[in-house]
């Protein structure tokens, strides 16, 4: 019994001395306006000791008596630090920053609460987070409602964008880029018809943006007036402003291979199998063994052993590496940031790469009521890559090695006891000897300088002028080699120079006044006027006959004859006045108008000036006083907008205009030819944009974003043929009319947060029809597409298949324009409308993570209801010839023992017109990528301040995962050109990279 007693005691005591070291603690969680927060996380700091609060908002929690303060924090709320008590009331305030970040629309910015229109924003970091040359190529699934169209994973090539559909006939579709308020050039440069296209955007650094903001409606691209109708992408790049020097280094290097993909060829053994059925079934041989010894000995020379797989011959694992050293300050009152970037991608195909050094300096100073300022880049690229034709090009690496090669053909052969490339013509591995093989070089400089003033005269007035220089200078040559090129051969080596220059100089002068009156009255007002010259020249020289091209001298200069050389010219003028209004009314209600009247070189004397307007509307619901302080619906806001925008880009500047030919000289004086015909009435394409749209946020945690959008684009430019009697193509003409109508639905939120962990998913869908409205001059049929009424612009028209007939294994199609009787007889179907390029729906979702200094994130991309068409079928690996086949051609094409076979049977020659064009080639572009994947870990700061760094972060990234694509899909890669075709495809890219980031 006393043993017990003392045991008690001993108990007793511990307790004791326990409570004595603890706190408890007892208190509740409010919003400003006396509401419960549910959830709540409530910590002891310093500790990892916490709760939650429950429905009413109260908590219970028990803490080391050492700890003096808590911390409580809330997605959508400031954090809140209290300090410990028996007993607290903690009062957290909402977080409006959501509403408070800024939309830039290139003249101005504004709080996202006060914006009308429709636009969408893109993060620095989200941008720069993909490893891909262009930083356009990270919107698509960031941005709803955005497309971009590339066939091609050649580092730098250039890719097709829509906002919102395609809204032209034969204009550009392009969207108007603008970088720290100035219009840039986007558009390809065609100097040499090979569809090597680099992409302007490729010159710019990823690590230099700040922000990326798309706008879409009338109401946010009015402002623009005629080179809006395809929307404008807004750069803002990153400025000084740190109290302190800050200097950021940042590497990232990685390797590349070839991403997934159902493109498996034949082995020698399974296309010898092959082809020596089909010339059988052809009636050249009477059996498979007579056949099989005249293919191998005779016609392919095969050793029976070599089995070259000429994809991997040509394919290799490129290296990435990627550098960024970036100052960052503010030196009394100038702010500055300077930063040089190296960034060089090597390419998946031999002969293709991407370099491109760069340089950034941005500067601003503010002196009392006067602010001047200077943002200005430069960078020089070096890209490399061959024709991405659909239609091929021989000595294209790929079109090579699909086309022309054979596994019987060995890499190398021995000659003289010496190994030298195989003779076969288009080797590709010889077309490309880095020594004396073909080069097809681009050097392009890109010059942005944007020096500005501002003046604040007070009482909300300001004046600012803004002078914007854009220079684009590319060199392109094409060498077409002495040694292993057969074309160049028939030249002795053929050297082609190109050089083009665009300059763009805009001067845009603007008047504003932003006032408050009565605490709830704010209005924005800007006046402006803009002049803008763009010149654009181009040369072309060439020479041949190089003596030394078998020592590697392929350089122009080493030519020993020249041959033939050109030059043009052009330019074009836009004049602007432009107006833009905003008010509000006690955060509640907004409206916003905007006009502008553009006057372009580019039209007849009578059609120079346009006119171009919008007007907007926005309430915000959760302003109104039966909403305020509402716990579940914390923000909720509806917005229209309507008006006109235009479209200027055609082919030609001088598309209005007659011209004459000069060179057509005869008995021995001058002479010249009409080359086009004027059009004095061509006159500006019209877009009218309608939009409304809601945004909603529940809890501050969960934010929705709807539109609906109708753009209807009327007096479509559009090239129409002319009578052949003229001796003239074609002329631009104002023919038609074009609707593209859709809804955009986006949703982002936090699904779990915590001090330390937070866990936000989004997701996003694009729904859009395009519709051909009016074509004046009747329907325009090509082979297998035709621009109707009624139909989309992209529209596939074409017979269709319907089989494999199991008795005699002939393809059959659906005979006539309708109904499901069948025919053998090719020429007995007739053409049906089979589907559309456009995709039905697309759009992304993926989400980011957060935890004790780790993050992670992931992106998947998705594609519905589009089609794609491969036009180069009969030569990659589909044709019945001497040319290598698919593997499933060989393993599941009917024969007499395997009647169930999915392909018609193989004959040599192809006699029933098996290869013809119909939907046994087209095929759903349906697909959804894993995008990309990201881990880092970024170091306690705490640590490596002990070492004078402000922060530590290393990562790894993974782009291109891993594609999944209709079941009916054959092809390296179901993203396509604008057009819907693929053939030749330069495969998609899987890229791994690790990176290392550090500020000082």
């Amino acid at each position: 019994m006393k043993k017990l007693f003392l045991l008690l005691m001993m108990v007793a005591a511990i307790a004791i001395g326990a409570s004595a070291q603890t706190v408890s603690v007892r208190g509740v969680v409010v919003t400003a306006d006396d509401e419960p927060v549910v959830g709540a996380t409530v910590k002891a700091k310093g500790t990892s000791i916490g709760t939650q609060t429950d429905i009413d908002g109260n908590f219970r929690l028990t803490v080391p008596a050492d700890v003096k303060h808590l911390t409580v924090s809330y997605v959508g709320m400031f954090p809140v630090e209290v300090a410990v008590k028996p007993e607290v009331r903690i009062v957290m305030e909402n977080d409006e920053q959501m509403l408070d970040e800024v939309v830039v629309t290139g003249y101005g910015s504004t709080r996202k609460a006060a914006f009308t229109g429709a636009a969408s924003v893109v993060d620095g970091d989200v941008v720069d987070r993909k490893s891909d040359a262009n930083f356009v190529k990270s919107l698509e699934g960031t941005v709803t409602g955005f497309q971009y169209n590339n066939s091609t994973s050649a580092p730098g090539q250039w890719g097709s964008v829509y906002v919102r559909g395609m809204g032209s006939l034969s204009s550009s579709s392009q969207p108007l880029y603008v970088i720290d308020g100035v219009p840039v050039n986007s558009d390809y440069d065609d100097l040499y018809d090979s569809n090597n296209y680099f992409d302007p955007m490729a010159a710019y650094n990823p690590a230099d943006i700040e922000s990326v903001t798309v706008l879409k409606d009338a109401a946010a691209t009015a402002i623009y007036g005629s080179r809006a109708a395809n929307g404008v992408v807004v750069i803002t790049t990153k400025k000084g402003g740190q109290a302190r020097l800050s200097v950021t280094f940042e590497t990232r290097q990685g390797f590349s291979s070839i991403a997934n993909n159902n493109m498996k060829f034949a082995n020698s053994e399974q296309m010898m199998n092959l082809i020596s059925g089909g010339v059988v079934a052809s009636g050249d041989f009477d059996n498979v063994q007579e056949a099989r010894e005249y293919l191998t000995d005779t016609y392919f020379g095969w050793d029976g052993k070599t089995s070259t797989d000429w994809v991997k011959a040509i394919t290799r694992k490129p290296y990435y590496q990627d550098y960024n050293l970036a100052f960052n300050g503010t030196v009394g009152q100038t702010n500055y940031y300077v930063s040089l970037g190296y960034n060089s991608t090597d390419g998946l195909i031999v002969g293709s790469s991407n370099t491109r050094y760069s340089g950034r300096v941005n500067l601003d100073s503010k002196y009392k009521f006067l602010t001047v300022g200077l943002n200005s880049q430069y960078s020089y690229t070096d890209n490399q890559s061959t024709s991405q034709s659909t239609n091929g090009s021989m000595s294209a690496p790929m079109t090579g090695a699909i086309s022309s090669m054979t596994p019987f053909d060995p890499i190398r052969v021995e000659v003289d006891g010496r190994w030298e490339w195989n003779p076969v013509p288009y080797n590709p591995l010889a077309v490309m000897d880095p020594k004396v093989g073909d080069l097809n070089q681009i050097n392009n400089q890109t010059i942005n300088a944007n020096p500005w003033l501002r003046v604040d005269f007070g009482k909300g007035i300001w004046a600012k002028t803004n002078f914007g220089v854009n220079i684009m200078g590319q060199r392109q040559y094409n060498y077409w080699s002495a040694i292993t090129n057969p074309q160049g051969q028939d030249y002795n080596g053929l050297g082609q120079q190109y050089n083009a220059n665009t300059t763009t100089l805009t001067w845009t002068n603007t008047l504003g006044w932003d006032y408050t009156f009565g605490d709830k009255h704010v209005i924005n007002l800007l006046l402006g006027q803009e002049m803008m010259r763009r010149t654009y020249w181009q040369e072309f020289y060439s020479g041949q006959d190089f003596p030394f091209a078998g020592d590697g001298m392929r350089d122009l200069s080493t030519a020993g004859s020249w041959g033939d050389s050109s030059y043009y010219k052009e330019q074009s003028r836009l004049a602007s006045y432009f107006g833009d209004f905003h008010y509000s009314y006690d955060n509640r209600y907004y409206l916003s108008a905007s006009f502008r009247r553009d006057g372009s070189s580019i039209f007849g004397n009578d059609k120079r000036w346009g006119n171009f307007w919008s007007v907007g509307g926005k309430w915000r619901l959760t302003q109104e006083e039966w909403l305020k302080g509402n716990r579940l619906l914390t923000n909720a806001a509806l917005r229209a907008s309507y008006g006109t925008v235009g479209n200027q880009s055609l082919g030609s500047v001088y598309a209005a205009r007659g011209f004459y030919r000069l060179g057509f000289n005869y008995a021995g004086k001058p002479g010249m030819v009409p080359s086009q015909v004027a059009n004095p009435d061509l006159s500006w394409e019209t877009s009218r944009k309608f939009d409304v749209g809601f945004d909603l946020s529940l809890l501050n945690r969960v934010h929705f974003t709807f539109d609906f959008y109708n753009e209807d684009t009327s007096d479509a430019l559009y090239s129409v043929p002319l009578s052949y009697t003229t001796g003239l193509g074609s002329w631009y003409k104002n023919i038609g009319k074009i609707r593209n109508r859709g809804i955009e639905f986006g949703v982002n939120g936090t699904a779990f947060y915590t001090n330390d962990v937070a866990v936000n998913v989004f997701a996003n869908i694009t729904w859009n029809r395009n519709e051909v409205i009016k074509l004046a001059d009747g329907s325009v049929e090509s082979t297998y597409t035709i621009i109707e009424e009624g139909r989309p612009y992209r529209q596939f028209y074409m017979p269709e298949y319907a089989g494999v007939n199991p008795e005699n294994g002939k393809a059959l199609y659906y005979k006539g324009t309708e109904g499901d009787e069948v025919t053998e007889n090719y020429f007995e179907a007739g053409k049906r409308y089979v589907g559309s390029a456009d995709p039905k729906v697309f759009g992304a979702f993926g989400f980011s993570a957060n935890a004790y200094g780790f993050d992670a994130s992931m992106q998947f991309n998705y594609r519905l209801g589009g089609k794609v068409y491969d036009s180069g079928h009969k030569f990659t690996g589909w044709g019945m010839d001497m040319r290598t086949p698919l593997e499933k051609v060989v393993t599941d094409s009917w024969t007499p023992e395997n009647p169930g076979g999915k392909y018609p049977q193989y004959i040599y020659g192809d006699p029933y017109n098996t290869m013809a064009n119909s939907t046994r080639w087209l095929m759903s572009g349906n697909y959804l990528r894993l995008s990309n994947i990201t881990f880092g870990y970024t170091v306690p700061a705490k640590l490596t301040r002990r070492f004078f760094v402000q922060k530590l972060r290393v990562y790894t990234t993974f782009d291109n995962v891993h594609t999944w694509t209709a079941s009916d899909f054959t092809g390296y890669n179901p993203e396509t050109y604008s057009s819907g075709e693929i053939a030749w495809q330069y495969p998609a890219v899987f890229t791994f990279t690790g990176g290392v980031q550090v500020t000082f």
